[in-house]
């Protein structure tokens, strides 16, 4: 099968290295990660390039799987750039249904939210592929229950085609005509089993070296786990 691969902006060796490494099947999951990292500086880059984010509160929800790679590298530009950077990780669970037509669907079984203040300048879903509208709708539908940001974003390395249509239908147009995107290149074929290629190299969790969903859903994220500590209080930290 032949893939077919459409660039968004400038197709740079930061954009095309990184990308080809997840491509790569022998890419081990610890370089898997690490070109996830420099994506995510190079989605955050184009963002703080294009809009003023010094003194912002951004909002950015991840999936568990996606946090310590794609979102440590977004995350720590966006700070570099002035913005007030709260974080929400989820655990999701992800089925497809096959009947009566193929349809996916997630469920949040656990979750981790910084503190959000009262006004969100800007909302962020951050994902290693936008592929179908399933976990995104879910962290777009479960962060609207907790604030109304002024602006909402939508920020991945690949996209597959027509996956923007199939995403703002779920909504409303007084939401969905409020997506920005920062995608990085355009895939237009996904396989019988819905992976996109050629993607980001099959199933993020395998290519991270997850045994499978349930063994990422016991993962906990370094940077969740450091943003933790964080807020305890000084009484509330162990003795030594």
């Amino acid at each position: 099968m032949t893939s077919r691969r459409r660039y968004l902006g400038v197709a740079t060796n930061d954009v095309l290295e990184p990308l080809a490494a997840l491509m790569e099947a022998s890419t081990p999951p610890a370089a898997y990660r690490d070109a996830l990292q420099h994506l995510g500086d190079c989605l955050a880059n184009r963002m703080s390039q294009s809009v003023d984010l010094k003194g912002k509160v951004v909002l950015v929800v991840a999936g568990v799987e996606d946090v310590d790679s794609l979102g440590s590298g977004f995350i720590e530009v966006l700070a570099k750039a002035g913005a007030d950077v709260r974080l929400t990780c989820l655990w999701m669970d992800r089925k497809t249904l096959k009947v009566p037509y193929r349809e996916e669907v997630a469920n949040i079984i656990q979750e981790y939210m910084d503190p959000i203040p009262p006004h969100v300048d800007h909302f962020v879903v951050l994902k290693s592929i936008v592929s179908s509208s399933c976990t995104i709708r879910t962290s777009l539908l479960r962060m609207l229950d907790e604030t109304d940001p002024g602006r909402i974003h939508v920020a991945s390395p690949v996209m597959l085609k027509g996956a923007r249509k199939r995403l703002e239908a779920e909504f409303p147009a007084s939401v969905g005509d409020k997506f920005e995107y920062w995608i990085l290149a355009v895939d237009a074929q996904a396989d019988e089993n819905g992976n996109v290629i050629p993607g980001i190299g099959g199933s993020v969790y395998q290519r991270m070296g997850f045994d499978s969903q349930d063994d990422k859903n016991f993962y906990m994220p370094a940077l969740v786990a450091d943003r933790i500590v964080s807020r305890r209080k000084p009484s509330d930290q162990p003795s030594l």
